[in-house]
């Protein structure tokens, strides 16, 4: 086992990544992962879809922290997961913007400047 700097990096690294602070002290010896990054083989075909469980692998915390820099994680990838495949995967929509003409339509009906807000300001603000 690592040296206390050195699971206190972990620890930080593995923090940063998502994992739990106490992963480190409550670690189980063997645990799953999931894919959050498809596999390719050298050829260049799918070997392992994103999703595919990889049982029986080590759980301490270097090797997981190794293998979380290649996208496997101990959790399913979903829609709440942050990391950069997940993320590379379900881009979140933009929203798209309106058209000039339909802003300056919706200004004149309803005749308010473009450059005014609804504030009031206060007597003193207020020029006589």
């Amino acid at each position: 086992m690592a040296g206390i700097t050195e699971r206190n990096r972990q620890k930080n690294e593995l923090a940063s990544i998502g994992f739990s602070l106490r992963y480190i002290d409550e670690w189980q010896p063997k645990t799953t992962l999931y894919r959050h990054k498809p596999s390719y083989t050298v050829s260049g075909e799918v070997a392992a879809v994103v999703g595919t469980a990889v049982t029986g692998v080590p759980g301490s915390p270097d090797y997981v922290l190794r293998k979380a820099k290649i996208g496997l994680f101990p959790w399913m990838p979903n829609d709440s997961c942050t990391c950069r495949w997940c993320a590379q995967r379900d881009p979140v929509p933009q929203p798209v913007a309106q058209p000039a003409e339909q802003v300056a339509e919706k200004v004149v009906e309803e005749d308010i400047s473009p450059r005014r807000g609804r504030r009031r300001t206060g007597p003193w603000f207020q020029q006589s």
